[in-house]
């Protein structure tokens, strides 16, 4: 269960740092906020909801720019602009990266990526807080796409 958590987290981290420089916004600290969305779209990710501290937030936005200025080195110029205009547009995320047409080797450096991601992520949340991710996750499989 723990592998299909991570595994969707860091498919949510990967899609989100891949549009972080068009959506990520330091937000004022207060003692508890919900995870930041995934970006531009209006639909969160799994972490929607979850209450963070101020330290937990600002570890998971240095997480997101550290992880998207690792993307963006492995993308071509055309690469970014294709995905940036596709979540511009309101394209879904996974169509527009789909699209990007990923060599084998960027799809290998991006798993990479995601799994370090991953661990930096897990690091900074309580167990009470991977449960309700977890619980989103699992919510919004039994959800029919939107």
């Amino acid at each position: 269960m723990k592998v299909k958590l991570m595994s969707m987290l860091g498919g949510a981290i990967a899609l989100t740092v891949a549009a972080a420089p068009l959506a990520v916004k330091a937000q004022p600290s207060q003692p508890t906020q919900p995870v930041p969305g995934t970006g531009a779209q209006s639909r969160p990710g799994p972490g929607g909801g979850v209450q963070l501290t101020p330290q937990q937030r600002e570890k998971l936005l240095q997480i997101r720019r550290d992880t998207s200025a690792q993307m963006q080195k492995i993308l071509t110029p055309e690469q970014q602009n294709k995905l940036k205009a596709a979540l511009q547009s309101g394209q879904d995320r996974r169509a527009a990266v789909a699209a990007m047409n990923l060599t084998p080797q960027q799809q290998e450096q991006i798993r990479k990526i995601r799994q370090s991601a991953n661990s930096q992520v897990e690091s900074i949340l309580t167990p009470q807080q991977r449960q309700q991710i977890q619980q989103n996750i699992q919510r919004r499989q039994q959800q029919p796409n939107q």
